[in-house]
């Protein structure tokens, strides 16, 4: 893959999302996705800004995808961009789906089917949700993702398989930081190339993460419960990711066969 071209610079704001600014850049096929301070829960049903929660979720997502690229599953990743809380990503046409991945009944699924906490599935367990805040981001099945024409049963079976991937990675990645992955949310996207790619960001907003001794959390569940101290668990797993390398992701993606 090649690196990001010298030349790149950020034009004008595209999109200004619940967490994530997206800037066009002077090539067509890149992007610059810039994590904001902003926080939400509940679509948007409740906001606040958390100072320095930018530039920890990039640090953290910008290392997970460099090395998913490394270990061969494509994503948009390209590597760093203009600031400490951006990177270069490819051009790539979203695909409305939230795919969830989950190693332990928590959260909205212990809810809906009112079932024991942090009970742990055999294997890696997987749904979907449309991605949609009109409607909620309802779970949908996999036979309505085919009859709406959002994925093949072929894209889906492949969706599933990275997605398991991407999930026991993350699973070994965040042990590695004293963490216990419960589950987290995967959003993929179409390459110019029309290669599906993992996209958007994995970071302490899209993953629930908590800490092996203490059992705290250390993710976007402080703010959804009022726990406090969000910004300082954002900043301690910034810290525990970069700890784990001595060097910053590269501006190489090895993961990404689209080359512009």
């Amino acid at each position: 893959m090649n690196a990001v071209p010298g030349n790149v610079e950020r034009t004008e704001l595209l999109h200004k999302g619940k967490a994530n600014n997206v800037y066009a850049t002077t090539n067509p096929n890149v992007l610059e996705l810039e994590a904001s301070d902003r926080i939400s829960a509940g679509n948007g049903a409740k906001t606040d800004v958390i100072g320095g929660k930018g530039e920890a979720n990039n640090l953290v997502s910008m290392a997970i995808f460099q090395q998913l690229n490394e270990k061969g599953i494509p994503t948009h990743y390209i590597g760093p961009g203009s600031n400490a809380a951006s990177k270069y990503v490819w051009k790539a046409d979203q695909i409305l789906l939230e795919v969830i991945f989950r190693f332990k009944t928590k959260g909205s699924f212990t809810k809906r089917y009112e079932c024991e906490d942090m009970k742990p599935f055999d294997g890696v367990y997987i749904e979907y949700t449309y991605k949609s805040d009109n409607a909620g981001d309802p779970v949908i099945p996999e036979s309505a993702i085919v009859q709406l024409g959002i994925l093949t049963r072929r894209e889906l079976g492949y969706i599933e398989y990275i997605t398991e991937q991407v999930a026991l990675f993350l699973k070994e990645f965040f042990a590695k930081c004293n963490g216990d992955l419960i589950d987290g949310k995967i959003e993929f996207g179409r390459l110019p190339n029309g290669q599906i790619a993992v996209t958007d960001e994995i970071s302490p907003d899209t993953c629930r993460i908590l800490d092996k001794e203490t059992g705290n959390s250390l993710d976007k569940d402080r703010f959804r419960q009022d726990m406090g101290g969000v910004a300082e668990a954002y900043q301690e797993m910034a810290k525990r990711v970069a700890g784990l390398t001595e060097k910053k992701p590269s501006t190489e993606s090895g993961g990404c066969a689209y080359a512009g």
